[in-house]
């Protein structure tokens, strides 16, 4: 019995808290319908004083305004986002009135960029031909040939040719218009990047480093360099720098050394570009010293094309070879008739006291690959003869002084000791005047033979053997 009447009171407990909660739940939705279908304005809300239910439910506020949440925020309804304000930003309030700026104070950009020597109408071209790396080392040679009016760089390249397919850009057929078209000083070829593909014939494909895709692919570079021979332009070949992938600068090794055999066949000169972009174990590099000893990023991220510092170490490596053929330096305009020319003293270089300086970036054109003393000597000009000459063409020492370790002259050395007058020391402070008079001077004894020295010995040892046997 007690445990059915403490059922029966668990039960009824049950059901008196539902149906309280059920009690406030209709509370509450009679709060809130009354709040939706009766809204006060503003002026009413900000009349009466706020309750428990504003602060929990709201305080019955117009939903087109923003919520007053805080003043940090501005929180719009959230059913119509397209009202929501745009992000602020602070600007400078602008005068109602604003006076015209005058057109002398708008800064001129064209005065501040440096002024570029105007090129001659006789200045050598310089053809540049290529995939893209020709069009970054024609940008770097523009850049190093800006400021000389005796040369013009102009570039040929395609960016995604190459001599393999030619079905894109033929080279064989295009580069012979090009030559004749601008009748360039000296050509420069630079290409390979977009040679690692097969060769894509009617019958089959010839795959990339095959002995069939090598031979053919050699017959097209030695076509390439003799293109440059028959047009009897000068051919500069630069090679492929290293690039990111292992495989692909392995490639290029297996390239450059076709290059600089083709080059080499028809005289023309190769360029070695790989020292530049690599480390000191002969691997890739982003960044590296510049033209101008600074650290800098040569490649850009995808490491195979070239930075504006990429551009100029190309050039710097290619100017050597291409200086051969244009001049490096700029041309002075022709004196007039009859006007005097001041010309610096002629000296030997064995004599000369000072030497003019030298270019660090042009040291082939200085003078440094004659010998010394070479060269044909102006007619009718002295030159003052250089110790080597003195002492092998003349036969006379620089000091000219009697007596002396360098008097090398063509005469008897015995009267310089039996002689009075040819003494054998020209200055020291002995008086040989007088050592002659008082002592004089004897000359040595001759030297005997090997025989009389062994009889003279034999005999003096006989002679002391018979002296101590008499003594006993």
């Amino acid at each position: 019995m007690t445990g059915a009447m403490d059922k029966v009171g668990t039960t009824g407990g049950r059901k008196r808290r539902a149906g309280v909660v059920a009690a406030l739940l209709c509370l509450v939705v009679a709060v809130l319908s009354s709040a939706i279908l009766v809204s006060p304005g503003p002026a009413a809300a900000q009349q009466r004083p706020r309750t428990i239910l504003d602060m929990l439910f709201g305080n019955g506020l117009d939903r087109g305004q923003p919520y007053r949440i805080s003043p940090r925020y501005r929180i719009t309804d959230p059913e119509t986002p397209e009202r929501r304000p745009a992000r602020r930003t602070t600007r400078k309030a602008k005068p109602q009135n604003p006076a015209p700026k005058a057109a002398a104070t708008a800064p001129d950009q064209t005065a501040a960029k440096p002024a570029v020597a105007a090129k001659k109408e006789d200045a050598k071209t310089i053809l540049v031909v290529g995939d893209f790396l020709a069009a970054s080392l024609a940008n770097g040679l523009k850049d190093a040939y800006e400021d000389n009016p005796m040369v013009v760089v102009k570039a040929a390249a395609n960016g995604s040719s190459g001599l393999v397919r030619q079905d894109h850009y033929d080279w064989s057929t295009q580069l012979a218009p090009l030559i004749e078209a601008n009748d360039p000083a000296v050509l420069v070829m630079m290409i390979g990047s977009n040679d690692r593909q097969p060769f894509y014939g009617t019958d089959a494909s010839l795959a990339v480093r095959s002995p069939e895709w090598n031979a053919e692919y050699q017959r097209r570079v030695d076509e390439i360099a003799d293109i440059a021979a028959k047009q009897k332009v000068p051919l500069v070949w630069v090679g492929a720098p290293p690039f990111k992938f292992d495989r692909m600068s392995e490639d290029m090794v297996y390239f450059n050394d076709l290059y600089r055999q083709a080059a080499q066949r028809v005289s023309g000169e190769y360029v070695d570009v790989w020292e530049g972009f690599v480390d000191e174990n002969d691997s890739f590099i982003y960044s590296g010293p510049s033209v101008d000893g600074q650290t800098v990023q040569l490649r850009n991220s995808d490491g195979i094309t070239m930075t504006d510092a990429g551009n100029d170490k190309l050039a710097f490596f290619a100017r050597k070879a291409i200086d051969r053929y244009v001049a490096a330096d700029q041309t002075s305009e022709a004196p007039a008739p009859g006007a005097r020319i001041d010309l610096p003293p002629i000296a030997g270089a064995a004599t000369a006291v000072r030497s003019p300086p030298v270019s660090l970036d042009d040291p082939s054109l200085d003078g440094g690959e004659a010998l010394l003393g070479g060269g044909s000597r102006a007619a009718g000009i002295d030159f003052e003869p250089s110790p080597r000459d003195k002492l092998v063409l003349i036969g006379r020492g620089t000091g000219h002084v009697d007596g002396r370790a360098d008097d090398f002259a063509w005469n008897d050395k015995s009267s310089a000791v039996a002689s009075d007058d040819k003494p054998v020391a020209f200055r020291g402070s002995i008086d040989l005047q007088k050592v002659r008079k008082e002592q004089g001077i004897k000359p040595p004894q001759e030297m005997p033979s090997i025989l009389d020295a062994i009889m003279d010995d034999w005999s003096q040892d006989n002679s002391q053997a018979a002296g101590g046997a008499a003594q006993k």
